[in-house]
C-alpha cells in the first residue's frame, strides 16, 4: 500500500514538474516571438514580424482551453484561469490585426496591434504573478 501511495505522489509531483517545464518553454517561445516582431519593426523586415507572430500563435495555443490552462497556473491562482484564457483570445485577435495591417502596409497600426499583444501578456502576468 505504501508503494502505491509513493507512486501516486511521484506521479503528481512529476506532472507538476512537467507543467512547470511546459510553461517555461511556452513562455520562452512567446518571448522569442515578441522579440522577433520587435526586431522586424526595428529593421523593417516584415518576414521577421510574420515569423514572430507564427511563434506566438504556436505558444498561445496552450491557453485556448480554459480547463487545461488551470494546470499551468500556480495552485492559488488556478481559479483565475479565465484571465489567461481571455488574454489568449486578446493575443489571437491582436495578432490577426497585426498581420492584416502589415499586409496593408499600415505599419503604425500593425505596431499598435503588437502593443496590444504586449498589454494582454502583461495583464495576465499582473494577475498570475501578483504584480
Amino acid at each position: 500500500m505504501k508503494i502505491m501511495k509513493l507512486l501516486a505522489l511521484s506521479a503528481l509531483i512529476g506532472s507538476g514538474a512537467m507543467a512547470d517545464d511546459t510553461l517555461a518553454a511556452n513562455m520562452s517561445q512567446m518571448e522569442n516571438g515578441l522579440s522577433n516582431i520587435q526586431k522586424g519593426f526595428l529593421y523593417n523586415t516584415p518576414a521577421l514580424i510574420k515569423n514572430g507572430v507564427g511563434e506566438i500563435h504556436k505558444a498561445n495555443a496552450l491557453f485556448h482551453d480554459m480547463d487545461a490552462t488551470k494546470k499551468y497556473l500556480p495552485k492559488d491562482k488556478q481559479h483565475m484561469s479565465n484571465i489567461a484564457f481571455n488574454a489568449s483570445k486578446r493575443i489571437d485577435s491582436a495578432s490577426a490585426e497585426l498581420l492584416s495591417n502589415l499586409d496593408k502596409k499600415q505599419f503604425s497600426k500593425a505596431h499598435a496591434s503588437y502593443s496590444e499583444i504586449m498589454n494582454a501578456c502583461t495583464a495576465c502576468h499582473a494577475v498570475v504573478r501578483g504584480w
